[in-house]
Order: structure tokens, then C-alpha cells, then sequence
């Protein structure tokens, strides 16, 4: 479990320790404050720090500087493979497979047909909308 920080609830003026609701501190208010204090309302700036942070109590053996923030898109498959997988996937017979030379003759790799119009996936042959959206919404994941 990732330690927790010390949260300021502004509706009860108070930090509230996220394990254990009990345990709160109530932080001074503009009426505690001695008469030199100026006379401002306090708005207290809390942060809370990542769990990544130097300071944190993550042990020390833990390098995540090769952590990627971006997630690893999977490799780009042919217009060949791309169909031939969604006909294993939908149990079909040649159903998708019967447009790789549509789409080769036009040169759409797989990564270009979620941008396609309904318009451009007729021209290309693929008249069925049920064939369409099951096309695009396979291809969203490169």
C-alpha cells in the first residue's frame, strides 16, 4: 500500500489523516491568531507529494526512471494480418479478408482506418455497417 499524506479538508478546517478519520488537527484559525498577526483570512496551500517522490518511503532499490508514462502501442500488423485476425475473432469465413486488396490498392495502413469516413469504408466495399464498426473498433488500438 503506498503511504498516504495528510489531507486539509476545507469544509471541516482541519488535516484529516485518509487511515484514520479520527485522528485530526485543527489547524489555527484568523480568531486564534494574536492580535500582531495581520488580519487576513489563511488559505493554507497543502500538497501532496507522488507516490514517486525522492522523500517518500519507497525503498531505496527501486529505479523508476525507465518507468514509461506513455503506454508501449502494439506492433502494427499488416492489412493481411489485421483482417485475417478479425475473421478468426468473429468466426467468419473470408467475411474481412475480402477487402485487403481494397484497402492495398488505396494504401490505408491499419493504423489509418479508425480515421476513415462510413463514406470512404463503402467505397472501399465494406457496405455492411456492422463490418465497419467492427473494423474501426479494431484498429483503435493501434
Amino acid at each position: 500500500m503506498p503511504p498516504t499524506f495528510p489531507t486539509f479538508s476545507a469544509a471541516l478546517g482541519v488535516y484529516v489523516d485518509k487511515n484514520d478519520d479520527a485522528q485530526k488537527t485543527q489547524i489555527p484559525t484568523t480568531s486564534t491568531i494574536s492580535a500582531t498577526s495581520p488580519a487576513t483570512p489563511m488559505n493554507p496551500i497543502v500538497i501532496q507529494m507522488p507516490f514517486q517522490y525522492p522523500y517518500s518511503n519507497q525503498p531505496s532499490h527501486l529505479n523508476l526512471s525507465n518507468v514509461s508514462t506513455h503506454p508501449k502501442s502494439p506492433e502494427l500488423p499488416s492489412i493481411n494480418e489485421f483482417l485475417f485476425n478479425l475473421d478468426q475473432k468473429y468466426k467468419c469465413d473470408n467475411v474481412y479478408s475480402q477487402f485487403e486488396n481494397a484497402f492495398s490498392e488505396e494504401e490505408i495502413t491499419v493504423n489509418a482506418i479508425k480515421d476513415l469516413s462510413d463514406e470512404q469504408m463503402v467505397k472501399l466495399g465494406i457496405v455492411k455497417i456492422g463490418w465497419q464498426k467492427n473494423i474501426k473498433q479494431a484498429a483503435q488500438r493501434y
